[in-house]
C-alpha cells in the first residue's frame, strides 16, 4: 500500500540498477542493540556504498503537510541537482524562474556540480527574479573515498575544507556572509565514533552558517543509535531532516524511518519515487487516487 502523504518526493527519467542492488533488504545495523550508554569505541557496522544514479532529470516533491516550525522556509517543492553536469547552471535557473524556491545539491563532483548550482541561483538573483531570502538551499558532505579523511587530513579537516567550499559555491550577493539552510551528512559513517566527531564539529557552524543539519541514505537502526547519544548529549541539535529513497523495496516505504521522523520533529525526505515505483505507479487505481488528491475529479 502506497502511504497516502510522504513526506517529499523525487522523480527521475532514467534508472540503471535495480533496487535490489542498491541498499540491502534488511538494515545493516538489524543485530546491533543500542547499549545502555554509548561510548567512543563502540562500532556501527559499516554501510554498503550508496549508489547515485545518472539521473538527468530530478525534482524533489513535498506533501502538503507543514514542516516542523524549527524548518519554517522548507518549500513544498525541492530541485534536485544530480546529474544536470553542464547544463546545471542553465536548469537551477531555469527552476527557479518556473517557481521552485528549493535547491538540492551536494559537494560530491562525480554526481553534482555544485559550482554551477550557485551560479544558476546567482543569475536568478541577479535578474530580480528572487532573493536569498526566498531560497531553501540544502547540499551535502560525502563520506566517500573522493572526500574521504586520512591521517594527515583528520575528518573535522575534511569536514571544514568542504563546507567553506560549499559556502563559497552557494554564495550570494545580496546576502553577506553566505549560509546553508541545511547540510546533510550524505550517509552516516562507518563508526560511531566518526558520527559523533562529525556532528559534533557541524555544531559550531550553527546558526549563523548552516541553519539546520540531517542525515541521507539512513537505515532506521542507526537513527535508534544516534538518538541516543543526542538524548545523552542535550547540548547538541537534534536531527532537523532525513534523505531517503522512498520505495516498497527500501524498508517497506521506509515507515520506520518515517515514523522515527514524526516523533522527532524532524522532515523526511523522500527521493526517487517515481522511477522507483514503477510498477505502483502504473496501477490505475492509484492515479485515480493521486488525481483525486489533487482536485482534477
Amino acid at each position: 500500500v502506497v502511504p497516502s502523504r510522504p513526506e517529499i518526493f523525487t522523480t527521475s527519467h532514467s534508472k540503471t540498477h535495480s533496487e535490489k542492488d542498491m541498499f540491502p533488504t534488511k538494515s545493516s545495523f538489524s543485530s546491533l542493540k543500542p547499549p545502555t550508554l554509548l561510548t567512543p569505541n563502540r562500532f556501527v557496522p559499516p554501510l554498503h556504498s550508496f549508489p547515485i544514479h545518472r539521473h538527468p532529470r530530478t525534482l524533489a516533491t513535498m506533501s502538503t503537510s507543514e514542516p516542523p516550525p524549527s524548518l519554517p522556509k522548507m518549500p513544498s517543492l525541492i530541485y534536485g541537482t544530480a546529474w544536470k553536469k553542464d547544463r546545471t547552471a542553465d536548469l537551477v535557473y531555469e527552476a527557479i524562474k518556473a517557481g521552485f524556491r528549493g535547491i538540492d545539491t551536494a559537494a560530491m563532483k562525480r554526481h553534482y556540480d555544485e559550482a554551477l548550482v550557485g551560479e544558476g541561483i546567482r543569475r536568478a538573483i541577479s535578474e530580480g527574479i528572487v532573493s536569498r531570502n526566498d531560497l531553501w538551499i540544502q547540499t551535502k558532505y560525502t563520506p566517500s573515498p573522493s572526500t574521504h579523511y586520512t591521517s594527515t587530513n583528520p575528518l573535522t579537516t575534511s569536514l571544514t575544507t568542504s563546507i567553506a567550499s560549499s559556502l563559497s559555491n552557494l554564495s550570494t550577493p545580496d546576502h553577506q556572509p553566505p549560509y546553508l539552510d541545511a547540510l546533510i551528512l550524505h550517509s552516516p559513517f562507518e563508526t560511531l565514533p566518526e558520527n559523533i566527531t562529525a556532528w559534533t564539529h557541524l555544531t559550531s557552524y550553527l546558526p549563523n552558517q548552516i541553519r539546520h543539519l540531517g542525515y541521507s541514505n539512513v537505515p532506521p537502526d542507526f537513527l535508534d543509535i544516534f538518538d541516543e547519544f543526542l538524548d545523552l548529549n542535550s547540548s547538541l541539535p537534534r536531527v532537523s531532516l532525513i534523505q531517503n529513497r522512498f520505495t516498497a523495496g527500501m524498508y517497506n516505504w521506509d515507515i520506520e524511518t518515517r515514523r522515527w521522523c514524526k516523533g522527532n520533529g524532524a522532515v523526511y525526505q523522500g527521493f526517487w519515487v517515481l522511477t522507483g515505483n514503477v510498477d505502483v505507479w502504473r496501477h490505475a487505481k492509484v492515479v485515480r487516487e493521486v488525481r483525486g488528491g489533487i482536485g482534477t475529479g
